[in-house]
């Protein structure tokens, strides 16, 4: 795998433009994007043609059962990502997930063509949502595993939330035309197709480290994990609050999607045709917004990003109760979406960077059910609120919610954002050194902790030739002397490692390694050095390094043998 160093000169645009490019290089991230834009789009369309098919058997009630059952199901399967990863590998878990929902459109089909009950549809789209549920967290979960940077997980996260857009769009759009110029058996079949072609996209996922494929599971027993949600909750307190504003945000939009045709026909004067141009102008805004995002470094100033946002999602709700007008709502919408889109990809890469990688699985699967529980919750009292304080008061009221909660969790996601710079300094440091470069962010994190900072004054040895080898030296600052007796071999500076012969090879100390400067470093225990390279392109480049330096340091014996 080759790497290609990030350009320093250039502005923050060329920079996130560049870790696009790099995203859609990467081939394990590109075939998740795809797989998730086209399971969206395929989502979309067969929600749209199971409404068709309820409500010509009963009306707006059955399209309205419809839609309950669909989230429901979605809440309870979520948290058991977790165990069907650790069993199954996640890219063999999203191949079968979009298998499933390709069978459920198929059956759908034959139930149509059959007139069945359509009793019998509320059970496909239950299983079809259910299984629908579980590919955000999987994908979340395994995108860190993929990723060589932090500024490429946040571009992958980018993608996403792009991809999502985009088949939010596209998959209602086609499903309609298909509807009205052919007929809902076709359409289902089409989107079985759709759901065929992300299971097929998934399969070709390959990963660096195998046990990553499990989301660090490794050879731990696979089984359910709800139960130990609160204990792992408690090791992330800042991830938690992060939670907590997703949920809030959820529930918040529950609400708008009921207020926002209410407020269309009776408050705005829009009309029924005004419901599609709110939600469109809130669509656009999350397009922007998404494009914006790429300039987000997951660093110090995400937290401060997260928290913005969050509060940015509800004031434009509150602007709409307070001033009415068509033209205000539609520039307030839009700024909604694009909060919304910079929410998503600064709170995930939060979550992402916050947890670690065997836990992934259970934060986002927790999350997702979250996520449903907040939807539903929303949806429910909508009309309540409604009713009770009327539309200008409900928005007022829900615009509210989320300043109030980003005032809550600010300080403590903030602070927890910034002292999180220290692993990606470290991070930073592994990816410059070649032996760490082709390695996905879960192997840098890992070694990231198992780094231990040593200092050594000039004249020091940090190791000795014959010596058994023990570790790999990390140099920080200064500069030492890589010596065969009197021999000087190389002179090693910032970002430059040693030691990697011995561990590699299982031998002992090949040379001695003199501080020529004062030398901070960092020590990595031998086992962490070498469960870091296990990975096939890893260990190829370590090796090739090994025996480039074994080269070298015999060249000037064989030339006096010569």
């Amino acid at each position: 795998m080759s790497v290609v160093a990030e350009p320093s000169t250039k502005g923050p645009f060329a920079s996130a433009a560049f870790a696009l490019r790099e995203v859609l290089r990467n081939r394990g991230i590109r075939r998740l994007e795809i797989a998730w834009m086209a399971g969206t789009a395929a989502d979309w369309a067969f929600l749209v043609v199971l409404l068709v098919v309820a409500y010509e058997a009963g009306g707006a009630l059955a399209a309205g059962i419809l839609g309950a059952v669909r989230v429901i199901p979605a809440i309870v399967a979520a948290p058991f990502a977790t165990s069907l990863v650790e069993r199954f590998r996640g890219d063999r878990v999203l191949t079968g997930i979009n298998v499933v929902r390709a069978a459920g459109a198929i059956v759908t089909a034959l139930v149509v063509s059959a007139d069945l009950p359509v009793e019998v549809t509320y059970v496909l789209a239950a299983v079809v949502a259910g299984a629908g549920s579980l590919v955000r967290p999987i994908q979340n979960a395994l995108l860190p595993a993929l990723a060589r940077t932090p500024r490429e997980l946040v571009a992958a996260n980018v993608a996403s939330s792009t991809g999502e857009g985009i088949g939010t769009f596209a998959g209602p759009l086609l499903a309609g035309i298909l509807v009205a110029t052919t007929s809902s058996v076709t359409a289902s079949l089409l989107v079985a197709g759709v759901f065929a072609g992300a299971a097929a996209a998934a399969t070709g996922v390959r990963f660096e480290q195998a046990a990553d494929a499990r989301a660090g599971g490794g050879d731990r027993p696979a089984r359910f994990r709800l139960l130990e949600v609160p204990g792992v909750l408690q090791r992330y307190p800042a991830t938690t609050l992060v939670i907590g504003g997703f949920v809030a945000q959820t529930f918040v939009r529950g609400l708008s999607i009921t207020f926002i045709v209410v407020a269309s026909i009776e408050l705005l004067e829009m009309g029924d045709s005004g419901v599609g141009l709110l939600n469109a102008a809130f669509g656009l805004g999350g397009l922007i917004g998404a494009i914006a995002a790429l300039g987000l470094r997951a660093g110090p100033r995400l937290g401060v990003v997260f928290v913005i946002a969050l509060a940015g999602w509800g004031l434009p709700l509150a602007l709409i109760g307070a001033w009415p007008a068509a033209a205000v709502a539609l520039g307030a919408l839009f700024v909604a979406g694009m909060s919304n889109a910079v929410l998503d990809v600064s709170g995930f890469t939060l979550v992402q960077r916050g947890v670690r990688n065997e836990d992934r699985v259970t934060v986002f699967g927790l999350m997702e059910g979250l996520f449903g529980v907040g939807l539903l919750a929303g949806s429910l009292l909508a009309p309540a609120l409604l009713s009770l304080v009327g539309t200008r008061t409900a928005f007022a009221v829900a615009g509210a919610v989320l300043p109030i909660v980003a005032l809550v969790i600010a300080r403590q996601v903030t602070s927890d954002a910034r002292a999180a710079a220290t692993t990606e300094g470290h991070v930073a440091l592994l990816r410059r050194n070649p032996l760490f470069a082709p390695l996905p962010l879960t192997a840098l994190d890992r070694l990231a902790e198992s780094m231990v900072p040593l200092s050594f004054a000039t004249g020091d040895e940090l190791m000795r030739k014959g010596e058994p080898g023990d570790r790999y030296f990390l140099i920080v600052d200064g500069e030492a002397d890589v010596m065969d007796g009197h021999r000087h071999l190389r002179t090693c500076g910032p970002g430059d490692g040693v030691g990697e012969i011995a561990l590699l090879r299982r031998i002992p100390r090949t040379a001695s390694v003199v501080a020529r400067t004062p030398v901070r470093a960092y020590g990595i225990a031998g086992e962490d050095f070498l469960a870091a390279i296990a990975g096939p392109t890893a260990s190829a480049v370590a090796e090739a390094v090994a025996s480039a330096r074994l080269e070298h340091s015999h060249a000037p014996e064989r030339a006096a043998g010569e």
